[in-house]
């Protein structure tokens, strides 16, 4: 890219050379379209080398995003393997009525009060007694 950007700039050069070296040229009303044709080419030269230099700047950059992204993905996934094999507390049992074997999520906190709690099926509309002892023993925590 570089190469391109310098031959581009040669001929930019070249070209005001054989202008400047045409005195005649500059007097006539095309000397002036060329020249002002020249000066244009030249600044879009310019700013296409100052594209080039950001379009690098940026590569860089999303080559070091992507590196740090691949580096939390490792790191993610490692905890994931690990967090499979373990079972977490999340706060909440799984319970099943008995009425119409719909899953009924519990906050483990009204399991854990010393009081009995009546909880609704919201398939069925039984009620669930919930204590902590027996509906532990038959709950299984959600994953």
């Amino acid at each position: 890219m570089e190469h391109q950007s310098n031959q581009l700039r040669r001929d930019l050069a070249f070209i005001q050379g054989l202008m400047e070296g045409n005195g005649d040229l500059g007097n006539r009303p095309e000397g002036t379209v060329l020249k002002r044709l020249v000066s244009v080419l030249d600044e879009m030269a310019e700013e296409n080398e100052q594209l080039r230099l950001r379009l690098t700047e940026l590569e860089e950059y999303v080559e070091a995003v992507d590196e740090d992204l691949n580096e939390l993905e490792l790191i993610l996934y490692d905890e994931d393997e690990e967090g499979d094999e373990e079972e977490e507390d999340i706060g909440y049992w799984e319970v099943e009525c008995p009425e119409c074997q719909q899953q009924v999520l519990v906050d483990d906190e009204l399991l854990d009060d010393e009081e009995v709690v009546d909880i609704m099926c919201p398939q069925c509309d039984r009620v669930l007694l919930a204590d902590e002892e027996n509906d532990k023993a038959k709950a299984h925590p959600t994953h």
